[in-house]
């Protein structure tokens, strides 16, 4: 399960996992997942408890690992549960996970690799497959904090993330999952 869920949040672009573990199956729909975005939030006492929604829309890669999910258990209320029913995998999980991982790969690594690691790299990553800046901020749910982007922009850029996220695992299968 926790491969699975490794193999989701590279291919999500770097999703943040707490989010991504706290977001039930009713978020994920056709063609992608809706999660409460609880960082880039804009400070002020308006602003207290407010949540932006991210949607990430899902390529083959995320699709094929949601499948894996859903054959294990389609009706758990989370798409990633734990071993304790009706609840999430924690991200204490998925970090001992990546921590063994690394354990058993120390020579592939130039130091510790640890689960925030993963946003990171995925971002750098993204980068070398073509995908320009800002597209790698809408793809991860960062915050635009300059006055066009917090006041007047409510385009989502659903087709964009769309196809940066194709373009990302397109990439990842041809040089991660089946290198030449």
């Amino acid at each position: 399960m926790t491969s699975e869920l490794l193999k989701f949040l590279i291919a999500s672009g770097g999703q943040r996992p707490e989010q991504l573990l706290a977001t039930e199956r009713r978020q994920y729909h056709k063609d992608h997942l809706v999660i409460r975005n609880r960082k880039g939030k804009s400070k002020g006492k308006a602003a207290e408890g407010e949540r932006t929604l991210h949607v990430v829309p899902f390529n083959e890669l995320m699709l094929r690992s949601l499948k894996a999910m859903d054959e294990i258990n389609q009706l758990s209320l989370y798409p990633f549960e734990g071993k304790t029913e009706g609840k999430s995998l924690h991200t204490q999980s998925l970090s001992r996970a990546v921590t063994k991982l690394y354990g058993r790969h120390v020579d592939r690594f130039n130091g510790p690799f640890t689960l925030r690691d993963i946003r990171r790299t995925c971002k750098t990553l993204m980068g070398v497959a073509g995908l320009d800046k800002e597209l790698r901020d809408r793809i991860q749910g960062h915050a635009f904090n300059d006055v066009s982007s917090k006041h007047y922009d409510r385009y989502g850029y659903f087709l964009e993330k769309k196809r940066g996220l194709q373009r990302w695992a397109k990439w990842l299968q041809k040089n991660v999952i089946s290198p030449a």
